[in-house]
């Protein structure tokens, strides 16, 4: 093998070990292949019975580790049925393909760059997004995409019988194992009154896929925006990033998406919130792969490392819920798969970025703090770093905690409207004209607003008049009408941008005033984003702080940077770009402190001299067990990873052994277990309702079946224990193993104790950790 390739040579000894494997099973002719089923760890989780929650749909299919996939691609290499085999062909696509992806409040971007040696990758951008509208981009491929969909209320008869175009093929399937179409209140799980498996209701198939033709994303959103379009014919999702972020800053927009959401859940288009972002990124990640395909970037071979941005305020259950629509929309667009995902935060990120780009003279050097203004299309988001090294490049904790505001780029696109909106009133007779209705009108005039005059406009100098066609307007002189027309000068524009601007420059003030408090003097301001390239903006920001730094005494001016200042000019992808940098190099980044707690749900015998806690459970929760007699309590959560904890990079929690009871008549003996998550202090002992475990949400779960344990005698028949009145029945006793690696966790059953696998469940835990923890 080539050394340069070290990884290659791990890769082809996972390909020499599954071919041997499926020579030994030919040439041995085995027969019984249930029974060499139920002895491999499913690699599936089980459909659970009951209520249906994201994380669990979310749960990774695929056991592998490290990110080694297809390898079936390349089985044609080798002559499986004879003696001789041949070393896979070397070629770069079976080289590690990092892919880094800012999911963004507005617009969205995705980087890559392949695995190598050196100290910085190769970073490139995927582009030429379908349906991109070139007379805004100057013909040049746009870099990002609108961070946008619509889905329909109902598909006409039109769309019923038209071949799909390439942005209106599909509304992505949905998983079928754990699927969230499954029905919500059926419960499979236990067996204690002894009824037989052909007794009880079966599980429902997963339901058909969607097949409305209408879903529309990104750039395909503006083609279909036209004077005269029925806005009452989509279900618009815009914002949906803010969705994850429950603080009292998103409430608004927050209230915006709920009716939209509730409304799509009641027609069954969706099951989660959170659906809708992985809908999105399903087609997001298929264009990446389609480009990267086309270009001979990948092939089916290609190992697929995912890189995912968050920002640095959100919590773990928001890291989380964007982690398991990002899995689901992985696995749907077949783009490898998003075991070990890495979580970066969007300053950080977007850090990395500046801090490589910086020219001379505007280099933010060791041991220097400064601060980052990330001004995208939502939020505005303001955090104080240090720069503790510089190659590979780490930044300090935040250094006075990071702030936010709601004032985004796309705020002033709704200021517009408005503005636009009162304008027009009372002139709808002369406007609303071959099917034409104000809404429409405003919307595309929104879009020349957004792609050009937001972007050149400098309100805090001269501004020249501005013209918005509106067809139909008659002059009016008092309303400041043209023929056609809509005239706005700079106070027109000041009305729009001064809202936004304020409330930045309050942002900015106060994140430099707590700096200082904390003996930090920050002398440089980093100006990042797609807002970040606003001319108003920058002029606004430069003059607040003139004035900041003579009320600190300072000597000369805090210095702004923004785009000028970098050998790069598209901050609209400096966060993915910026992802790509920091996976490159992940050592040396954040203890690993979980975020979160995982527990095992068990069935534990009711003990209330022993256990303070079964004293609160109530008299419904308990149940006597009809085999051998003792009274239990089900649904009990014992937690073995506590928040806080100090996690190594591999630690095994094995539980005590957990068994389960089963009727002599049964035909099948299959045991369910469930693997639960919370991000709040948590207590052992305490049943699933319980308001202790109010925050505990299912992380998975492992369907083992022990029918052939049974049927061979290696699980004999059991007699109820003296003095407890019962049932012969078979008491299977097993255990429960978690086991972390990196940022996967692995939850077995093994028997007997310490004996084989019978069944487990793999789940990315990146989310359980600070962002850019290994």
């Amino acid at each position: 093998m080539n050394s340069e390739h070290p990884d290659l040579e791990m890769f082809r000894h996972e390909l020499i070990n599954e071919l041997e494997e499926q020579r030994f099973r030919r040439l041995t002719e085995i027969e019984d292949q249930e029974m060499i089923d139920m002895m491999v760890p499913t690699p599936y989780p089980a459909a659970l019975s009951r209520e249906s929650t994201a994380t669990l749909r979310a749960m990774s299919e695929v056991d592998n580790a490290d990110g080694w996939y297809g390898l079936n691609a390349v089985d044609d290499e080798m002559n499986i049925d004879g003696r001789e085999e041949t070393t896979p062909t070397i070629d770069d696509t079976l080289t590690p393909l990092i892919i880094a992806t800012d999911f963004g409040t507005t617009f969205s971007s995705v980087a890559y760059a392949r695995r190598g040696e050196g100290l910085l990758p190769d970073v490139k951008i995927i582009d030429d997004y379908p349906n991109e509208p070139s007379q805004y981009t100057n013909g040049h491929p746009s870099r990002q995409v609108p961070t946008e969909s619509w889905y329909p209320n109902e598909p006409t008869l039109e769309e019923e019988f038209r071949s799909p175009s390439p942005i209106e093929n599909y509304l992505p399937h949905r998983i079928s194992n754990g699927n969230i179409y499954d029905a919500e209140d059926e419960d499979e799980r236990g067996d204690h009154d002894g009824l037989n498996d052909d007794e009880k209701p079966a599980t429902p198939p997963p339901s058909p896929p969607l097949t409305a033709r209408s879903f529309v994303w990104g750039y395909g959103i503006q083609k279909e925006i036209n004077e005269d379009m029925d806005h009452g014919r989509f279900n618009r999702i815009a914002r949906s990033k803010l969705w994850l972020d429950k603080s009292e800053h998103t409430a608004t927009v927050r209230a915006e998406l709920d009716p939209i959401l509730r409304r799509l859940k009641r027609k069954k288009v969706i099951k989660e919130n959170e659906d809708v972002i992985a809908d999105y990124l399903t087609q997001l990640f298929t264009h990446t792969k389609t480009q990267l395909t086309e270009e001979g970037v990948i092939s089916d071979a290609t190992p697929i490392e995912h890189v995912l941005t968050v920002p640095a305020i959100w919590t773990a259950d928001a890291c989380r819920k964007m982690q398991n629509a990002m899995t689901i929309a992985v696995k749907q667009a077949n783009f490898g798969a998003a075991d070990n995902l890495f979580l970066v935060s969007e300053p950080e990120a977007a850090a990395s970025y500046v801090l490589l780009q910086c020219r001379k003279g505007n280099a933010i050097t060791n041991g220097e703090a400064f601060l980052l203004l990330d001004a995208g299309g939502g939020t505005v988001d303001a955090t104080t770093y240090r720069v503790d090294n510089e190659f590979p490049l780490r930044l300090s904790k935040e250094l006075v905690p990071a702030d936010g505001c709601l004032k985004g780029s796309s705020f002033l696109n709704e200021a517009f409207k408005e503005h636009l909106r009162q304008r027009l009133l009372g002139e709808e007779v002369d406007i609303e004209t071959n099917g034409f209705t104000v809404t429409g009108i405003i919307e595309k005039a929104a879009l020349n607003f957004e792609y050009s005059m937001k972007r050149g406009i400098d309100v805090t100098g001269k501004v020249q008049p501005q013209y918005i066609f509106i067809g139909g307007l008659r002059e009016n002189s008092e309303k400041r009408f043209k023929d056609n027309r809509v005239v706005m000068d700079r106070s027109d524009f000041i009305q729009i941008f001064s809202p936004c601007l304020r409330d930045i420059k309050k942002l900015m003030r106060s994140q430099l005033i707590r700096a200082r408090e904390a003996n930090h003097d920050v002398k440089k301001v980093v100006l990042i984003g797609g807002f970040g390239t606003s001319k108003s903006l920058q002029s606004y920001l430069r003059e607040a702080l003139k004035e900041i730094g003579r009320s600190f005494g300072y000597r000369g001016d805090i210095r702004l940077i923004t785009t000028k200042d970098l050998e790069r000019s598209d901050p609209e992808v400096a966060v993915s770009y910026g992802a790509v940098l920091r996976a490159w190099s992940k050592e040396d980044g954040p203890l690993r402190i979980t975020q979160s707690s995982y527990g095992f749900e068990i069935m534990e015998e009711f003990r209330p001299e022993v256990h303070k806690e079964h004293r609160e459970a109530m008299r419904k929760k308990k149940f006597n067990d009809k085999l051998d007699g003792r009274v239990y309590l089900d649904g009990v959560i014992e937690w073995h990873v506590h928040k806080g904890e100090v996690v190594p990079t591999h630690k095994e929690y094995p539980l005590n052994t957990v068994y389960r009871n089963f009727a002599s008549t049964r035909k099948r003996f299959t045991c369910d277990d469930y693997l639960w998550v919370s991000d709040s202090e948590v207590y052992s002992h305490y049943q699933t309702s319980h308001k202790k475990n109010k925050d505990a949400e299912l992380a998975g779960t492992i369907k083992v079946d022990m029918t052939p344990l049974v049927r061979s005698g290696k699980i004999p028949l059991t007699q109820p224990e003296q003095g407890f009145v019962g049932a012969p029945h078979y008491r299977i006793e097993y255990e429960l193993v978690m086991i972390i690696n990196g940022r996967n966790m692995r939850f077995e059953a093994r028997w007997p104790r310490g004996g084989e696998v019978q069944g487990s469940t793999q789940i990315c835990i990146a989310a359980a950790f600070r962002p850019g923890t290994d």
